[in-house]
This record gives structure tokens, sequence and C-alpha cells, in this order.
């Protein structure tokens, strides 16, 4: 089916995949594009489907969003990302579901690690 994950503000039209609406962002399950703000999406990663784990991360501190396909970082699909956005999963098929984890349980993704490259990263750049 068509399912998108990605990030939305709170003015969106929830009734379209995540990216297709201005101000919304978007990886889509049946093609592997990503999507900003338009219709028309970029080659950014695989297929997902049933059994496979998406997910979105965003860092606040260069404002960019990668999104992890069963743990695996895909690498980065959006810069300057505004603020205040919100998650947005969208599902077009009759029958999908989707189970959401924000933090309540282990993430497949190894964002403890992530945190630590960005942490050191920071502070070689105040000490220089």
């Amino acid at each position: 089916g068509y399912m998108g994950i990605g990030l939305a503000d709170a003015k969106v039209n929830m009734n379209r995949l995540p990216g297709w609406e201005n101000n919304s962002y978007g990886y889509h399950g049946d093609d592997g594009n990503s999507f900003c703000s338009s219709g028309n999406g970029k080659k950014y990663g695989p297929t997902f489907t049933t059994g496979d784990v998406i997910g979105c991360c965003v860092n606040m501190i260069d404002n960019s969003v990668f999104y992890t396909k069963n743990g695996m970082n895909l690498g980065t699909a959006f810069q300057n990302v505004p603020q205040n956005l919100y998650p947005t999963v969208g599902l077009q098929s009759p029958g999908e579901i989707a189970d959401a984890n924000f933090g309540d349980r282990p993430f497949m993704f190894d964002i403890e690690g992530y945190m630590l490259e960005w942490r050191t990263k920071l502070r070689e750049q105040i000490d220089t």
C-alpha cells in the first residue's frame, strides 16, 4: 500500500501523505522517495513494507532529518527543516496499520551512539 512517514506543521491537510502538502516532509514506502512540500519526490532510500521498522530522526542542532530502515541510517533526507513540526504517518490503503514508538521502548537505531557522535563533534568545535 501507500504509506508515508514524516513531519508536518499544525496546518497541514492530513488527508494526504506527508510531504505532498506545503510544510510537510515524508519518506514513502511504495517508491522510497522523499517528498518536501510537493508531489514530486526525490530518490532517497529503499522501499519499505510490512514488517519493516522505519525511524524518523530530527537533528535539532543542524535542522536536518534522516530516516532509518530496520536500524540502518539512510542518510540525510532534508536540511534546513523548521522547528515546531509534528510526527506524521500517512496511510492510504484500507487495513494498513502502524505502530509508533516515541521512545517508551528501545529504538532499533542506535540513537545513543548518534547523540554521542554529535556531542563529541560539538565539543571539538568548542575546543578549537
